[in-house]
């Protein structure tokens, strides 16, 4: 029985992964089974596995189909949504996955980007900031103690990976172009882009000490959307 996925909620799952079990491949479709074989590392093939079931079994919980039998296409720019022409169309997703955890935010007619990551202190120096952040969003970044600057990036970042995801334009969009404060939480753009800040719903998450997650939704007319965040036993599925 489908449970309801009302127009006003964003259903918004994570879970920690160690391992992958034979039910967890077997929700998956033939060619993902193909892909996850060719990866070189068995941490990458056992995320890669954990976010693609979390998708399919979310999807199903909302809709009566079997999680093997969703069909994707994927557009211009890489992000995919439901094949389908009946009701099943209108759920919107999006999936991340960094090591040892993933996560998967779904909606009903609303754009979705959610992103996950590994905080990484020898990821976060100043000049991947310098070079991937907006000048507002690097002059804060500067303004950090050191023993801040790993949660401060990964905040920001994941924030950041999240708007494109949910735009669907992948690299097209110019990072330097829309910028992140973090308190209060607030998203700007330069004229370049035709976006306003009102438009969208950012959520920041801690679903462990050292991972971060974000979401970003859009906004429609009516209610406030809510977020109903969850973790998932993947051995559950």
């Amino acid at each position: 029985m489908s449970l309801s996925l009302g127009a006003d909620v964003i259903e918004l799952r994570h879970a920690p992964v160690e391992g992958i079990t034979p039910g967890l491949l077997a929700l998956l479709s033939e060619e993902e089974r193909a892909k996850a074989d060719r990866f070189a590392f068995a941490h990458d093939r056992d995320c890669f596995v954990a976010a693609h079931a979390l998708v399919r079994a979310t999807l199903s919980d909302f809709f009566a189909r079997a999680p093997q039998d969703w069909a994707f296409v994927t557009g211009a720019w890489g992000k995919p949504r439901v094949d389908a022409s009946d009701g099943s169309a209108r759920l919107c997703f999006n999936l991340s996955h960094t090591r040892g955890h993933v996560a998967v935010a779904v909606a009903l007619d609303r754009e979705v980007g959610v992103d996950v990551e590994r905080v990484a202190p020898d990821r976060a120096d100043e000049e991947v900031a310098r070079q991937l952040f907006a000048p507002a969003e690097f002059a804060d970044f500067q303004q950090e103690p050191e023993a801040g600057r790993a949660e401060a990036f990964f905040d920001v970042w994941t924030l950041k990976e999240a708007y494109i995801k949910a735009v669907g334009l992948g690299v097209a969009l110019p990072l330097k172009d829309f910028a992140f404060t973090r308190d209060p939480l607030r998203i700007s753009f330069a004229p370049t882009l035709d976006d306003t800040p009102s438009r969208w719903l950012f959520r920041r998450f801690r679903p462990e000490p050292d991972v971060a997650m974000a979401l970003a939704a859009r906004r429609g007319p009516g209610t406030e959307p809510s977020v109903n965040l969850r973790q998932v036993d993947l051995g559950a599925l």
